[in-house]
């Protein structure tokens, strides 16, 4: 058991002590409270953009609340932002399509990114999607500098009646990877890495997918509250025994991707070490933040493969209020692997 503790990005509100401006801020609606929290806080802190694009999941919404979080984000957005766009994208499980139709709305709207400043909110995109779109900002954009935004939850609601175990989805649609991240497998062994998350059947899903002669995982500590890494690493135990990767238990803070990146890179050298002919695999399970830190270390090197067990239904109702928001400067062209 290895404990990596490092924490390297900011809080928000800190950070907008001093004026600061963006040329476009990208966000995404969704039912959760947390998603108008960073227009929230721009609104406050009168920070000035030139365009705003809020993605809207083809989602139904039974009981308007995210139709009520558009509105009110809109609303923060219109005072400090000259052009506010809300860009109806496809289902949360169908990345690709979601992602192909936006370059055509930026085209059709004439949203030019090329030498801007960008802010991304990456707090309720689904891991398919934000990992596509910087994927597809940096090598079809030939974009590499962004500031990106992220809200915790307070808390989160829905539980597990016989355990205490976090439910955050429901169904499994597929396990596959993630657009643009299939790697490379040319080899006859696999090595899996799973960033834990609080659901331990996404654990085994991607377990059971996957023909590993070697697993490691990945906790989130220090959590972003105290019991949510005491939940996660009981809900995993079964996992953790049957898959062995127990034997192989990293840390990384659940709110700094440079860290969780540094941890996947040192992960990746020990299996290298002892077998340069095995295919390395990655799940995100965690955090959006270590997600995050998986992405960047996946656009810097492209024999990883990351997958991710796609589930069918995703809670409209699992987080509560929010927490804080961290806000973290990202450099591609500075990624371990480059």
């Amino acid at each position: 058991m290895r404990l990596i503790e490092n924490l390297s990005i900011l809080r928000i509100k800190e950070f907008l002590s001093q004026p600061r401006n963006w040329d476009i801020f990208i966000t995404c609606s969704s039912f959760e409270e947390r998603c108008k929290k960073s227009s929230d806080i721009l609104l406050d802190k009168k920070v000035k953009i030139g365009t705003a694009i809020i993605f809207n999941y083809k989602e139904t919404d039974s009981e308007n609340k995210k139709e009520e979080n558009i509105k009110i984000m809109k609303g923060n957005l219109k005072q400090i932002c000259k052009y506010v766009r809300v860009f109806d994208t496809e289902s949360v499980s169908l990345p690709s399509k979601g992602i192909k139709k936006f370059l055509i709305f930026l085209k059709e709207k004439k949203i030019d990114l090329l030498n801007k400043r960008i802010i991304i909110d990456i707090t309720v995109f689904t891991k398919g999607y934000f990992f596509l779109l910087f994927k597809v900002l940096r090598e079809k954009l030939n974009l590499h500098e962004f500031y990106v935004v992220y809200t915790q939850p307070e808390k989160y609601k829905s539980k597990s009646a016989d355990r205490n175990e976090i439910i955050l989805t429901e169904g499994l649609d597929r396990v596959e990877s993630i657009p643009g991240f299939a790697g490379s497998s040319v080899n006859r062994k696999d090595a899996l890495i799973v960033i834990l998350g609080f659901e331990e059947k996404r654990s085994k899903e991607v377990f059971n997918s996957v023909n590993s002669e070697l697993t490691y995982a990945v906790g989130g500590f220090p959590s972003f509250q105290p019991e949510w890494h005491k939940i996660s690493m009981e809900a995993n135990l079964s996992f953790l025994q049957e898959s062995r990767a127990s034997d192989h238990l990293f840390f990384a803070p659940a709110v700094d991707p440079f860290e969780t990146m540094n941890t996947v890179s040192q992960i990746v050298k020990e299996i290298e070490s002892n077998s340069r002919n095995t295919n390395i695999i990655i799940s995100p399970l965690g955090t959006k933040v270590q997600a995050f830190g998986v992405l960047l270390y996946a656009l810097g090197n492209k024999k990883i493969k990351v997958i991710y067990p796609f589930p069918s239904v995703y809670k409209s109702d699992y987080s509560y209020k929010y927490g804080p928001t961290w806000i973290f400067k990202v450099n591609l062209n500075k990624l371990i692997g480059n």
